[in-house]
């Protein structure tokens, strides 16, 4: 079985447009914005495009030279690429899945910090999100020649970033009234299945954050 992650997710979807090669893949990406919810970096595209070369999901097309640059090879969506990429697709849209956030983990240890330092910390990240709230809506200003569709992920992540700068404020606030209890013992957490939470065999990932 094999899993695409995000990026092999972009390289198909990009070159279901119309074919490419690699470094207009990558181009493509940062003029969108995607670079900013999908990890890229030239070595690891060069490394997704060969997996998915291999698989019999692309395949090259043509070569082409840009003036005194090196030739550069054109793939192209087979089939059978296609109806993966779609899969992949549906997948995400249509099922929650669970993902690992950094910011859930530290929250799980919020209690081991003082009040003081707690409330301050969760007031800073709210600062962060909401100067990334106004530098984001100056982008999307600047980008009024586009189709709202074709930044509806931005839309989603700005919605997301207001959410959680509103809610760190309130916890803050929790914090500081003394509304939120402070004392977290080990006997008041639920039992964890031991058998929980461990990685799937045998499943093969493709342009896979990690």
């Amino acid at each position: 079985m094999t899993r695409i992650g995000p990026l092999a997710l972009a390289v198909l979807g990009l070159l279901e447009e119309h074919p490419r090669h690699p470094y207009d893949i990558a181009c493509t990406m940062h003029q969108r914005n995607m670079d900013e919810h999908i990890r890229l970096s030239m070595g690891t595209m060069y490394h997704v495009v060969d997996q998915l070369q291999r698989l019999g999901w692309i395949r090259p097309t043509e070569t082409a030279r840009d003036g005194r640059r090196p030739e550069r090879t054109i793939y192209a969506v087979t089939p059978e690429g296609r109806e993966r990429f779609l899969e992949r697709l549906r997948e995400l849209i249509a099922e929650p899945k669970r993902e690992y956030s950094s910011f859930e983990a530290g929250l799980s240890f919020l209690h081991q910090l003082t009040r003081e330092e707690a409330a301050a910390l969760l007031r800073q990240r709210a600062a962060a999100l909401r100067a990334q709230v106004e530098r984001w809506d100056d982008v999307l200003d600047q980008h009024t020649h586009l189709k709202r569709l074709a930044l509806i992920e931005v839309e989603m992540v700005q919605d997301l970033r207001r959410f959680q700068a509103d809610w760190a404020i309130h916890i803050a606030d929790e914090i500081e009234s003394g509304t939120l209890e402070w004392a977290v013992h080990a006997e008041g957490h639920p039992h964890r299945d031991p058998t929980c939470g461990r990685a799937a065999e045998g499943v093969e990932a493709i342009g896979e954050e990690r």
